[in-house]
């Protein structure tokens, strides 16, 4: 028996071909293809840690995006396109081999990695709140294969911080400027 095995970008070829001898003496040759596909489970991750944040303040998302899977994938698509009252930068550190990844930048997300089996990208997401900024603010994450991925599942998250509640720091002082008075004087505060 003779295994040929020939790789391509669509998955990897495997012929077999031997001899066959019946038990009645007649002979012949017999050749089988086998196709196997690649496939990955990319999928991301996204969290801000907290589920209410203030017009005006700040918030920092970690975004990961993964491949756990059995096979390498030349280019998955990760985007994120962040609300409008969101003013944002980004720091991103790769594992694992993966690459394609902008190491620092700003606005949207918009890379296309390369990401072998059991790779990660992290980036980290700091966001400005704009003060007009009223009710939930919802954002999503989402990753896309090259290749078949065995999980659809898990290729998009959302963060929710369900209040934007406004915050004020108001205080007052009261002072006479003079620490003791005697009586009938008058005193101003």
């Amino acid at each position: 028996v003779q295994f040929d095995v020939a790789g391509a970008a669509e998955g990897i070829h495997v012929n077999v071909t031997g001899d066959l001898t019946s038990s009645s003496g007649n002979s012949g040759t017999a050749t089988d293809t086998i196709t196997i596909l690649p496939e990955v489970d990319v999928s991301v991750t996204k969290d801000d840690g907290v589920t209410s944040a203030v017009p005006g303040g700040s918030l920092t998302y970690t975004i990961v995006a993964s491949n756990a899977g059995p096979s390498a994938d030349p280019s998955v698509s990760l985007t994120d396109t962040f609300p409008a009252v969101l003013i944002c930068t980004y720091t991103s550190v790769a594992a694992g081999g993966a690459t394609g990844n902008t190491a620092a930048g700003a606005g949207n997300l918009a890379e296309t990695l390369l990401m072998p089996a059991a790779s990660s990208v992290t980036y980290t997401v700091s966001c400005n709140i704009d003060l007009s900024a009223t009710g939930t603010l919802s954002n999503t994450a989402t990753v896309s294969a090259s290749v078949p991925d065995n999980n659809s599942g898990n290729n998009s998250a959302t963060d929710d911080d369900t209040e934007l509640t406004p915050e004020a720091g108001l205080s007052i002082t009261k002072t006479s400027g003079v620490d003791s008075v005697n009586f009938g004087e008058n005193l101003t505060y």
